[in-house]
């Protein structure tokens, strides 16, 4: 910020979120499809509820 010259620290952050901590240019965090978890051999073990 200093470096640049800028008055914001947003205007030079390398990966800015916001409030809740998303990212708005990737729309990260997102929803997964079992497709995308397969092709990158990701196995869920999730545990229901009881």
């Amino acid at each position: 910020m200093i470096l640049v010259g800028s008055e914001a620290i947003r205007d030079v952050i390398a990966f800015p979120k916001v409030q809740n901590a998303s990212d708005l240019m990737t729309q990260a965090p997102d929803v997964v499809d079992q497709v995308q978890l397969q092709d990158l051999s990701i196995k869920l073990d999730l545990k229901e509820d009881q």
